[in-house]
């Protein structure tokens, strides 16, 4: 759910009054742009971020419009996954705050420091920008939302619960047509597929994009809305809905490397593979996520296409190590990706681990199961894998992985229950562990057939699950 930093924190809409000259400069300059050509294949955010920034070199005492540029980059960020958006955040809301730290004015700026914080995976820092910008007493409730996704990170699930319930607008409890309750909805729909509410979520997540819309809010937002909802609907097994969904999202943005991905997440499922293949190769071109060159080479792997498939193994390798920002964002991906090729088999342990220190949900528990588990601790993996499926969530992957750890510590019964589930849920859920949750269970019942009981060495060989080569 969380593979490509889906919800990596939304940005406020930063809104500030100036005079009359002051606006008149901003429309001005956006004028200038498009009349010189300028805005030739940038989007809104961009002319907006251009236009601040001239704005400030006139007037370099407005902390609002710092604040607002600040907001802007976030946008990009979000609308662009690179990085360096955040970073240029973070230096125009210092500029903000060194003008204005404290009163109810600066709580947007701490609001948006939040953000970054979240998008940097920096979730205890989020958990105190947001809550200092909610004691400074502006009456926004907005803050709420970055302390429930801060929570959600650090597996606080309940006090993430709690946050998202007061989105709200505190004058008129009753409307539920503004962005805040677009904000509430959209993050309660995921707390509520972890807790196996899958119908629940779908519901939630349909009510969000619905309110985005009337709330119109940008593009890369009511996108990213459709990729959640496809989201959803992939894990739940409704390939048909996910395909909707991840259309939708196309449809508002054809370049949304989420959505692309989803949908060739899907086409996967379909054994559509050389559409697959175009449809991750359009998001990696994109944005180079490790994700995608994960599911890439796979995909290559299973085409036969081994120079193409090593190309993408270096590619993961090189984006995921490009930096420290990247080292940190990118743990569980690389972790993951090790482990199921049987790959840095110690270090996947490491990045696992160190993703735990900073992110405690179910996720993280699941990808540490599962390198303990390709490392042959085995009882170890699974005390984490207990904390992986403690909320009951509907995924078919946790399934997986608790089916085959289990079965490595020879309870079959339990074993073959998870693996029935996973397929279940999702017949189609993963492009070779699907495929080996099937010949597990034949084998498992080979193996009654021919002992009595399912629990005999064969059934519990070490290379079930082991990996995908």
């Amino acid at each position: 759910m969380r593979t490509i930093g889906s919800r990596d924190g939304s940005a406020k809409a930063a809104s500030f009054q100036t005079g009359a000259e002051k606006i008149a400069l901003v429309l001005a300059t956006i004028l200038v742009l498009v009349a010189a050509g300028g805005v030739a294949g940038q989007t809104t955010t961009d002319v907006t971020i251009r236009s601040l920034e001239t704005h400030l070199k006139l007037y370099p005492q407005d902390f609002k419009s710092y604040d607002a540029l600040g907001a802007s980059y976030i946008q990009k960020g979000r609308e662009t996954a690179d990085a360096t958006y955040y970073e240029l955040a973070k230096g125009a809301l210092d500029k903000s705050l060194d003008q204005l730290s404290s009163g109810p004015a600066a709580a947007s700026a701490k609001t948006h420091m939040a953000v970054v914080a979240m998008s940097e995976h920096q979730f205890e820092d989020a958990l105190r920008w947001s809550q200092e910008a909610l004691s400074l007493g502006s009456g926004d409730p907005s803050p709420w939302a970055i302390v429930g996704d801060a929570f959600t990170d650090l597996g606080e699930y309940e006090r993430a619960e709690d946050a998202y319930a007061r989105l709200g607008d505190p004058l008129h409890p009753e409307n539920e047509s503004n962005g805040l309750a677009y904000e509430r909805n959209s993050r309660l729909a995921y707390l509520h597929f972890l807790k196996g509410d899958a119908p629940g979520a779908i519901k939630l997540m349909r009510a969000a994009i619905a309110l985005a819309i009337t709330s119109h809010l940008p593009v890369e937002n009511l996108s990213w809305s459709q990729y959640q909802l496809g989201e959803i609907c992939f894990k739940s097994g409704d390939l048909r809905g996910a395909e909707e969904a991840y259309t939708a999202g196309l449809a508002i943005d054809p370049n949304s490397y989420r959505n692309l991905s989803g949908l060739g997440e899907v086409r996967t499922a379909q054994e559509r593979y050389p559409e697959a293949i175009t449809l991750y190769q359009k998001a990696i071109a994109a944005v180079p996520y490790p994700a995608f060159a994960a599911a890439l080479y796979d995909l290559y792997v299973q085409q036969g296409r081994s120079e193409d498939a090593h190309k993408q193994l270096e590619l993961l390798e090189f984006i995921g190590k490009l930096n420290p920002l990247n080292q940190r964002l990118f743990y569980r991906e690389l972790a993951l990706f090790y482990a199921d090729h049987n790959l840095k088999l110690k270090e996947s342990v490491e990045l696992a681990k160190k993703e735990l220190v900073v992110r405690h949900d179910i996720y993280t528990w699941d990808i540490l199961a599962w390198v303990l588990f390709k490392n042959g601790r085995v009882p170890e993996a699974a005390g984490a894998m207990d904390k992986a499926l403690a909320l009951g969530t509907g995924d078919a992957l946790l399934d997986f992985h608790a089916g085959i750890i289990e079965l490595q510590l020879g309870q079959s019964e339990r074993a073959q229950k998870l693996l029935e589930n996973a397929l279940a849920l999702n017949p189609h859920f993963h492009l070779v562990y699907a495929a080996q949750a099937r010949q597990t269970l034949r084998q498992l019942a080979d193996s009654d057939a021919r002992t009595g009981s399912a629990n005999s060495p064969a059934a519990r060989s070490p290379n079930l699950g082991g990996s995908f080569e």
